[in-house]
């Protein structure tokens, strides 16, 4: 028994540890690196200075993260709450904080309890839990970055429509509602919140700086510091975001060509990544006792840790190296 919850204890601080080695490159990748200082230093550098001193504070419009305001103010003291709305918020689901971290503790109480009764196996359970659990926030995750990468494609039709617009003679405020009125989603519904915050809210800069925020896309940065930088030393605007839709153009291209060379490896990582676990289910239902002698004996128990230490690294290797970043 002491052996099971040592190798539990150990499994848990792995997850935890790989979790937060991943969340920790990410916050740096995206707040702390040299391209993420420089993209920051140009939008501040473009910002009047009473704006500027207010570029640190929350740039979101405010929404309840639960349907009571005693949890919700819980939820605000405990943290990463704000991580996990801005999560929500673009991945575009109307799901509030405590609906995700109800619906995450369900599934994973509900995978606990049927793990232990099949498996017999407190570990087991509790690692199958925590997969239940997790399930929510990938399904969220996926949606984020088909709702990340649509918008990235619709960004040169966007810019295309500004450049014609401003060619035509209109003000850039309304070439923005054009783009709310007449463009898909979910480019639009961002650019909505453009055209609200020019017309009700700090102004047309501030709101620029609002969407490079919740749209953590770096095209679309490009095009948030084009713009701004224009209006403080002048140019021609619509050329400028005619050549911005054809670097983006451009871009995406020679990301497609990378994805395709790349789709073989990618579905070598799939098979190889759930090959061990898919073949562990099946020889779990369809002979139990098999599976039982590595459950139920303590070295099988140390065996079973050290293959999911070493599939954990194995997938996350793979995903690094498949990851191309254009």
């Amino acid at each position: 028994m002491v052996d099971k919850i040592f190798i539990g204890m150990a499994l848990l601080i792995f997850v935890a540890a790989a979790f937060f080695v991943e969340a920790s490159w990410q916050w740096w990748f995206s707040s702390q690196s040299k391209a993420a200082r420089r993209t920051k230093q140009r939008l501040q550098a473009s910002l009047p200075s009473a704006q500027a001193a207010e570029v640190s504070g929350s740039l979101w419009l405010q929404r309840p993260l639960a349907a009571s305001s005693v949890v919700e103010e819980w939820l605000r003291k405990i943290p990463g709450t704000a991580w996990m709305d801005r999560f929500l918020r673009q991945s575009g689901s109307a799901l509030r904080v405590d609906q995700l971290l109800m619906r995450s503790f369900t599934l994973m109480f509900i995978g606990c309890l049927s793990s232990l009764v099949l498996l017999q196996s407190s570990m087991l359970a509790l690692a199958c839990g925590l997969a239940c659990g997790s399930c929510p926030l990938l399904l969220l995750a996926r949606q984020r970055e088909k709702r990340l990468s649509l918008i990235e494609r619709q960004l040169p039709e966007a810019a295309d429509l500004i450049a014609r617009s401003l060619r035509a003679g209109h003000a850039l405020p309304s070439t923005l509602q054009m783009v709310a009125d007449e463009m898909p989603a979910p480019i639009s519904d961002e650019f909505r919140i453009v055209s609200s915050e020019i017309n009700y809210g700090p102004g047309l800069q501030q709101a620029l700086q609002n969407l490079a925020e919740r749209v953590p896309l770096d095209d679309l940065r490009f095009f948030v510091i084009s713009i701004l930088i224009q209006r403080e030393t002048g140019g021609n605007l619509s050329e400028l975001m005619g050549n911005i839709a054809s670097l983006v153009r451009q871009r995406l291209k020679f990301l497609r060509q990378i994805r395709a060379l790349s789709a073989e490896g990618k579905l070598s990582a799939w098979i190889l990544f759930g090959l061990p676990i898919v073949m562990a289910v099946l020889l779990s239902f369809s002979n139990p006792d098999y599976i039982g002698k590595l459950t139920k004996d303590p070295t099988g128990m140390q065996l079973l840790f050290a293959s999911a230490v070493m599939q954990i690294l194995g997938g996350f290797w793979m995903y690094r190296i498949i990851r191309i970043r254009v």
